[in-house]
């Protein structure tokens, strides 16, 4: 699922029920992640079967879709959060790296927000390893890579080449038989990241890479030389972590220079109630916040305060999440840069749209 769909993410109808809990990722603290879980489940069941605008058998289908779900997630490789999300006739669920308030939510809507923030939070790319036999395409999520198994991957080369007598020139005849093959590779990855646009790192030998640059439309992220269509997801990521590096350092610099001119363009907001602001206003076009910042406050009368000040107000766990959700889901983008990046626009700026 794309950070734009977990944004937008809408259930089938009411009740709408969010368990969201932290985990951890070492014993002895792992251990109590089963016994958190358990008290959850039982909390969701008490809220759904006390609520009276809930008939009991929808009550009872969408708790056992959740208990049913739950049952899957490996609570001992669980990262630092879980999110379960649910309605009648359907459940997502969602491993997160960064940890969460615990808290079970029935509503009208699903509460998004800290896994739309965590999903930004993570560096999501391909990776495709090219090669006759076979080329292949991995799914990256930081250091953990899931080969793809879809729109034609992985792409084996099984058309036969000519006979040496055909009288056609096989250096030629050897061109167009890879163009025709990577035209194809490029086509699949195409399909691919049209669902979930993310940048490329390309593996294989120059050759391949001449062959593939022609027919795929934009450049790539990062590129390994070398033959390595039967590494495994650990060898990929270990090759790839220099360039991903390089490629995250890179975003992170154009994206603060974006902001320089956004502020000599006048398009440029700055400290964390004014982006709220804006940010719920639709007018964020590019978010741009420190790694390391995180701020609970207050919402009183459409405006942000910081918590401490003596004014109600609901109270938010984390200001900033709120406000990288509310971008992505109306289309911006979001980058999270180094921490003292942006000492001077109160850690988080934003790009307007106008």
């Amino acid at each position: 699922m794309t950070v734009k769909e977990l944004a937008t993410l809408t259930p089938s109808g009411y009740p709408a029920v969010s368990l969201l809990m932290p985990t951890h990722r070492t014993a002895p603290d792992s251990l109590q992640d089963p016994i958190r879980l358990r008290n959850l489940l039982a909390e969701t069941r008490r809220r759904l079967e006390t609520d009276e605008t809930v008939p009991g058998e929808v009550a009872s289908a969408v708790y056992h879709e959740i208990v049913a779900a739950a049952d899957q997630v490996d609570l001992r490789h669980s990262g630092e959060g879980l999110a379960v999300f649910a309605s009648p006739g359907e459940v997502h669920v969602r491993v997160l790296d960064s940890p969460v308030q615990e808290r079970v939510v029935v509503a009208d809507t699903y509460e998004v927000r800290d896994v739309v923030a965590d999903a930004v939070r993570r560096h999501r790319y391909w990776a495709i390893a090219l090669s006759e036999q076979p080329t292949r395409l991995w799914s990256g999520d930081g250091a953990e890579l899931v080969e793809v198994t879809s729109h034609g991957f992985p792409f084996i080369h099984d058309e036969a080449g000519l006979p040496r007598d055909y009288g056609q020139e096989p250096s030629k005849y050897e061109i167009e038989r890879h163009r025709r093959f990577f035209r194809e590779v490029a086509v699949g990855l195409a399909e691919v990241d049209r669902l979930d646009a993310r940048p490329v790192f390309v593996l294989g030998v120059d050759r391949y890479l001449a062959y593939f640059a022609a027919e795929w439309p934009r450049p790539f992220a990062g590129t390994v030389l070398g033959n390595y269509d039967h590494a495994g997801p650990h060898d990929v990521y270990e090759l790839l972590a220099p360039r991903l590096a390089a490629y995250t350092a890179a975003e992170q610099a154009a994206a603060l220079e974006r902001l320089d001119a956004a502020r000599g363009a006048n398009r440029f907001a700055g400290g964390l109630a004014e982006v709220w602001s804006l940010a719920h206003q639709g007018r964020g076009a590019h978010l741009v916040v420190e790694e390391g910042f995180h701020s609970p406050a207050l919402v009183h009368d459409d405006h942000l305060h910081p918590v401490g000040e003596d004014a109600p107000g609901v109270p938010i766990d984390d200001a900033v999440d709120d406000i990288v959700e509310s971008v992505v889901r109306q289309g911006g983008e979001v980058t999270f840069v180094g921490d003292g990046s942006l000492d001077a626009d109160g850690r988080i700026a934003l790009i307007l749209r106008y």
